[in-house]
């Protein structure tokens, strides 16, 4: 009898048994099912860090190169600024040389009065009139060239702010207001999607972005990894419908209210204050008034504004800003102006050679023939 108690024991602990290592068997395959799914995850994962590390090595390659580009930009403005000083001092120089001319004119012109025989100094006046003729058009020459000179200056200028504009909106993932592109993959369910434009394409990181189809606004975005082709940005929580879903072809836009921006300080008014010190009035002239932008051509690295120019001569005065002579005293004030024919540059009279060479009948000495700008005479 007892040992049919402990066949039956038997036979329940052996059933027992059976079911328990079928049940393990099935949580072994469970878990073995989970593991691979796992494993598959760790590897997607992986590769996808891969992807997003070599996107961050091309996007700081790419913000190196414009840094660069921005650094030869500036050494181009600074190059050319030198040149614009350079121009500046030749052209002082020119100028100092028709003062100088001018005195030679206002000699030639107190020789003339005092000399009776007009008729022999025509070919010295002509000649004068062709060297300042010379002079005018080498300073209208200089004039050019410091007018493209500036002109080249305001272009690198420019090329310069929008290589910083460009720079700024990269650092903060601020895109234009008028940036489109399309969805080329939809993963909705793994809350991303990949867009078909990148660096190429005006595309930044951290910028927040819009999914529209027609005036309705389906999601909001905020990109990611950013490739010069193509980019990838997360789904907002919350931005898409319940049952809906982002598809290829979608067109994103520009949020209407970007992050970035919101962060940025406030700019001044304009006219106020400048960090460092208030604005200062040109010297002897009206101070600008409130918020009045800047002259255009104006240099944004404080280059020195160029000299404003002289004032146009009157009608009949000498163009090179020589004195009229003045009058003798007693003099009616039709006595001081010239003769029909004479000398308007008032050439001195020539010096008597030496010998003591008897000067023309009628007592007029006789016209100066040496060069008034000093040239040295020809070699015998």
């Amino acid at each position: 009898m007892v040992w049919k108690i402990l066949s039956a024991l038997s036979a329940v602990c052996l059933g027992t048994a059976c079911y328990f290592a079928w049940s393990n068997q099935k949580l072994l395959s469970e878990e073995r099912k989970r593991e691979t799914q796992a494993q598959a995850n760790l590897t997607m994962l992986k590769e996808h860090i891969v992807k997003a590390n070599d996107a961050k090595k091309s996007h700081e390659t790419q913000l190196a190169m414009a840094k660069q580009e921005l650094e030869a930009t500036k050494t181009a403005q600074v190059e050319t600024v030198a040149k614009v000083q350079t121009a500046e001092q030749e052209l002082a120089a020119v100028k100092l040389n028709l003062e100088q001319t001018t005195k030679v004119v206002n000699q030639a012109q107190k020789q003339i009065d005092e000399a009776g025989d007009i008729k022999a100094l025509i070919a010295q006046i002509e000649a004068i009139k062709k060297e300042r003729s010379e002079a005018e058009a080498a300073l209208a020459n200089q004039n050019q060239h410091l007018a493209a000179a500036q002109e080249k200056v305001t272009n690198l200028t420019n090329a310069a702010k929008e290589a910083e504009e460009r720079e700024a909106r990269g650092r903060r993932g601020i895109v234009d207001d008028n940036f489109t592109a399309k969805v080329a993959h939809a993963y909705t369910d793994w809350g991303f999607v990949v867009l078909n434009k990148g660096n190429g394409g005006g595309v930044f990181a951290n910028a927040d972005l819009e999914v529209k189809r027609g005036k309705e606004v389906v999601a909001k975005l905020k990109v990611r990894d950013v490739e010069q082709n193509s980019s990838v940005a997360d789904l907002v929580k919350g931005s898409l419908a319940e049952g809906e879903h982002i598809r290829q072809g979608d067109l994103v836009v520009a949020a209407a209210e970007q992050s970035a921006k919101a962060a940025l300080p406030k700019t001044p008014a304009p006219g106020g204050p400048v960090a460092g010190g208030a604005a200062t009035p040109p010297a002897g002239g009206t101070p600008p008034a409130a918020g009045a932008p800047a002259a255009m051509g104006s240099d944004p690295f404080g280059a020195p504004a160029p000299a404003p120019a002289p004032a146009t001569p009157a009608m009949g005065s000498d163009p090179f800003g020589a004195p009229a002579p003045a009058a003798p005293a007693g003099t009616p004030p039709a006595a001081t102006t010239p003769a029909m024919g004479a000398d308007p540059f008032g050439t001195p009279p020539a010096t008597p050679p030496a010998g003591g060479a008897t000067p023309p009948a009628g007592g007029a000495t006789p016209p100066s023939t040496a060069d008034p700008f000093g040239t040295a005479p020809p070699a015998k």
